[in-house]
């Protein structure tokens, strides 16, 4: 049971005493820490009043101070039980009790911070997903690293999670990346091609000189051609076809809507197809490549393809029966019945379904395999379709409130503080290979990490370069290495910490704040999982390691000084300090060093 349920629970039960029925007590982290380390906010609740019989707040405070300290006289968890304000009661928690959190992280090791649900969700994660036509990009790598480091929570927080990469390998984006190659591997056998700009209102220009016109929404970056060089001498043009587009290539009047008339013929859209299907298949391996080493793996990537392929896309417009209707000989879902602007298209009317219902579909096979609970990251564009996808799942049969969609904010990307503009159809992009070329994989996470899914998200290339402890990686990672390397020191010196007990020492508030952080640790660990929010496992990291550097700046804390008896407890604590960092560091992807080098971080850690 974490800290904060067994306060909930004494302050409960004391107020169950008062009103003869159970009542489930108000109860918040104090937010200065000289008034105590938890409030009871209870007698200030009406209804927990009424319950009680007793209108005033002062009154009921007074009532339950007296239960809570005849309690605390068995149970001695707290030092301090006294009334503030109008009715609030602020606790002290006795280091004694403390302590037993940093006993049970000792005994618990790598798991420490893990907790048990009542009743394990059975959850399927979904993030990532981005199209596989072209390298992950950091936009990309930040869903990865939020999406990742939410499983990791949910999972130490006792729920089963399935972490799952839908890729949309079907449509017209592949048709799109297939020509592209054509385009590229006629650019290789010596026919000339050339680009379109855009024009201040947006349209489409191409310049009047010779060339196949390259179409203006397919993929025009390197990595095209990159992806192609391992396959494309496997695709054979015919001769009379490379001769008859070297004849047209040389025509200086050719616009984007030559292409679909004069230039692609039934043969070469066969031969885009076909590499249209083998570059996903390459990008695909190498979007998982990618991931692999930002470390990040996935239970299944899930095809579009296979949906379409086995008929599921269209049927499950059957299935959403009494949510559907015809209009204009196209299909329509009543998703304003769930709260969407209007009605949406599923099929149109030539027959073809729309992406909408493709998604449907791939989601119903996620009710199907027997998960209760979806949850998925999505950008920051697709807010709108939130609505629509979540009717059709309630639609379906799944409670509303077992689909839940994360929107990641944008990344924007800088260099020394300048914006570096992405775009991966013009290939202007920062990979998220590149970026860990550039930079440590831990520092990556961390900056991905440190801000919430609402936030947007400002990444200074320059500012992660930084190994100074400016770098707030740097900061975190350091106070654990520290610690290991006095932790060695005193184990040279015969000091190893074997406590089953705490020894009685001075408590003072530099010590006592590391006793309260480490019994938080599982607390903030399973907050940060049912809310979503790996980023304020991160804002408690490195206050621990504040904590820590404010510890080691007092002198009477120098552990080689000290008597044995305060020296084997402080040690007792910093390796219970040291279990937290490290494991909070894990669960977000990223490594506690037992050393650094000490010239890589600046002495203000200190």
């Amino acid at each position: 049971m974490v800290l904060n349920d067994i306060i909930i629970n004494f302050f409960s039960s004391a107020l169950s005493d008062l009103a003869n029925q159970h009542v489930e007590a108000r109860i918040e982290n104090a937010r200065d820490e000289r008034f105590g380390d938890f409030a009871c906010t209870s007698a200030m609740d009406n209804q927990i009043r009424e319950l009680c019989g007793i209108k005033n707040p002062r009154e009921l405070a007074t009532k339950l101070e007296q239960k809570l300290i005849e309690r605390n006289s068995q149970e001695r968890i707290f030092t301090k039980i006294e009334i503030a304000g109008p009715g609030y009661i602020n606790v002290t928690l006795s280091p004694d009790f403390l302590f037993q959190f940093v006993l049970q992280s000792i005994q618990a090791q790598d798991k420490y911070g893990n907790t048990k649900a009542k009743s394990p969700r059975n959850i399927i994660f979904e993030f990532v997903s981005a199209n596989p036509t072209g390298p992950l990009n950091i936009v990309s790598a930040r869903a990865a690293a939020l999406g990742d480091s939410c499983c990791n929570l949910l999972e130490a927080a006792g729920e089963k999670v399935y972490r799952e990469f839908y890729v949309n390998d079907y449509g017209n984006q592949v048709n799109l990346l297939g020509i592209s190659c054509l385009f590229r591997i006629l650019e290789l056998r010596d026919i000339k091609i050339k680009f379109s700009t855009k024009t201040s209102d947006e349209t489409v220009q191409y310049k009047n000189e010779a060339g196949l016109p390259f179409p203006a929404e397919a993929y025009h970056g390197e990595y095209v051609k990159e992806i192609i060089a391992s396959f494309e001498k496997e695709f054979v043009i015919p001769k009379a076809q490379l001769d008859r587009l070297l004849i047209q290539s040389q025509r200086t009047d050719l616009t984007e809507a030559n292409i679909y008339t004069e230039i692609l013929d039934n043969e070469l859209n066969q031969i885009a197809a076909e590499l249209g299907k083998r570059a996903v298949d390459q990008f695909l391996e190498s979007q998982k490549n990618d991931l692999a080493n930002f470390g990040v793996t996935f239970n299944q990537f899930f095809r579009e393809s296979t949906l379409h392929q086995d008929g599921a896309v269209l049927k499950v417009a059957t299935d959403l029966y009494d949510f559907v209707k015809k209009e204009d000989g196209k299909t329509l879902f009543l998703s304003s019945q769930f709260g969407d602007d209007k009605d949406r298209v599923i099929i149109r009317d030539d027959g073809r379904p729309t992406y909408l219902l493709a998604d449907i579909a791939y989601h119903q096979t996620k009710i199907k395999r027997g998960f209760t609970h979806i949850f998925d990251i999505w950008g920051p564009d697709h807010h709108g379709y939130i609505a629509r996808l979540s009717g059709a799942m309630q639609a379906l049969g799944l409670a509303k409130d077992r689909f839940q969609v994360i929107i990641a904010q944008q990344v924007n990307l800088l260099e020394n503080g300048q914006p570096v503009v992405m775009s991966k159809r013009t290939g202007k992009i920062i990979t998220l290979n590149e970026l860990m070329q550039e930079i440590p994989l831990d520092v990556v996470r961390y900056f991905f990490t440190m801000r919430s899914f609402d936030t947007h998200l400002d990444f200074d290339l320059t500012e992660a370069k930084d190994t100074s402890a400016k770098n707030p990686y740097y900061y975190v990672a350091y106070a654990h290495a520290r610690i290991c390397s006095i932790l060695k020191k005193a184990e040279d010196q015969n000091r190893t910490p074997k406590l089953t007990k705490p020894n009685q020492i001075e408590w003072s508030d530099e010590r006592r704040r590391l006793l309260v952080l480490v019994a938080r640790f599982p607390e903030e660990v399973k907050d940060a999982a049912l809310n979503f929010e790996p980023h304020r496992l991160i804002s408690f990291l490195y206050q621990m390691a504040a904590a820590t550097s404010r510890f080691y700046g007092v002198a009477e804390n120098k552990i080689i000084d000290l008597d044995e008896k305060t020296a084997i407890t402080l040690l007792t604590v910093l390796q219970s300090v040291a279990i937290c960092l490290k494991n909070g560091l894990t669960l977000l992807g990223m490594n506690a060093p037992n050393r650094l080098d000490r010239d890589s971080t600046s002495a203000d850690i200190d």
